[in-house]
């Protein structure tokens, strides 16, 4: 058992770190500011162009650390995906009351 254990951390340790987009951010001093703030926590943080060429710019950090940038940059309760939820559908185990 103790092997697994060894041979799963000795895997994880060589698999580099992915990165993710934790925002979009429209001016580039705004997208700057970010990163200077994740770089003074430690965190690598990369700021890269929008592909559409609209002016905006995208942080990107490592999956390991994605919930603690997006605490540290105030969205850690927003969403990237919104997805509408049809309406007079039962929410489960409410007991069919609904709620707004």
């Amino acid at each position: 058992m103790l092997r697994r254990i060894r041979s799963a951390v000795r895997k994880r340790e060589r698999e580099p770190d992915p990165l993710v987009k934790v925002a979009g951010v429209p001016p580039r001093q705004r997208a700057e500011a970010c990163l200077e703030t994740l770089h003074s926590r430690g965190m690598y943080a990369e700021v890269r162009e929008d592909v559409a060429g609209s002016g905006a710019f995208e942080l990107w950090v490592n999956v390991s650390v994605e919930p603690l940038a997006r605490l540290l940059l105030g969205l850690s309760g927003q969403s990237v995906i919104r997805v509408a939820r049809p309406k007079g559908e039962d929410k489960g185990g409410r007991g069919g009351r609904e709620t707004a």
